[in-house]
């Protein structure tokens, strides 16, 4: 029976070679760290962007949600509303701004949780503040 370091270092090989594609990389050794009793645990704080430009850093995924850190710099303003085939929750870490869902807007600062349905139209805008922020969407983004 092969020990946990040895598949983990074959595993990295295998990547370095390019023999096995990121996604099936990151699976593999997830399945590997599950097995070892070890958490899923991302470091939000450590994925937060300098606020001179957007942004984005997925942290983690399953079949039903996917985990995202955003940042998004001061004076932003994007006319293109999103929608997502599921809900979408953002909770601000820091900073503020503008958020408008189906046409209403709201005002958002640290510590503020927004729920945005699905297939509801929505964006946001920063005025002299960046905006840090972690996002839920479920189901996960395509």
């Amino acid at each position: 029976m092969a020990t946990r370091d040895f598949e983990v270092q074959q595993l990295l090989k295998a990547y370095r070679k390019g023999l096995i594609s990121d996604e099936l990389f990151e699976t593999q050794m997830k399945e590997l760290g599950e097995a070892n009793g070890v958490l899923d645990v991302a470091h939000v704080l450590g994925h937060r962007g300098d606020g001179s430009k957007i942004s984005a850093q997925v942290l983690q995924k399953t079949p039903q949600s996917e985990t995202m850190v955003f940042t998004i710099p001061p004076n932003f303003s994007n006319d293109t509303e999103n929608s997502h085939k599921g809900d979408q929750i953002i909770y601000v870490l820091d900073g503020k701004a503008t958020a408008r869902v189906s046409g209403k807007e709201q005002e958002l600062k640290k510590g503020d949780l927004l729920m945005i349905p699905a297939g509801a139209p929505h964006t946001l805008r920063t005025g002299s503040d960046s905006l840090f922020a972690v996002t839920i969407f479920a189901p996960p983004e395509a």
